[in-house]
């Protein structure tokens, strides 16, 4: 599995887990990208640096050389996984607002 799809993988699962804490499967999925992220990529720390209404963007250190890189994902394709599972509406990050809105005339 390359890195981007590793980072994405668990990014993904970050997602559902954020939004649903107490699944416990949703949490072992998220430590076996974040295992395969520090023992097959060697990375010594990774998470989640900021967002936007677009962009997801991860900062993440190599611990071959203390490289620090950042990269961001598509915060649409992020969400996708908690839509398919759960229907959640799109735009169903942290910072979503999920109340009803009245019609107006």
């Amino acid at each position: 599995m390359s890195l981007m799809d590793a980072l994405f993988y668990w990014l993904q699962m970050k997602w559902i887990v954020f939004k649903r804490p107490d699944d416990e499967a949703a949490r072992e999925t998220l430590g076996f990208f974040a295992q395969i992220l520090s023992e097959d990529h060697r990375l010594t720390s990774f998470d989640v640096r900021s967002e936007d209404e677009g962009k997801v963007y991860i900062t993440y250190v190599e611990a071959e050389n203390g490289t620090e890189r950042t990269v961001w994902f598509d915060r649409e394709s992020v969400e996708q996984l908690n839509r398919d599972m759960f229907g959640e509406p799109a735009g169903c990050g942290p910072d979503f607002e999920t109340e009803d809105e009245e019609e107006q005339p």
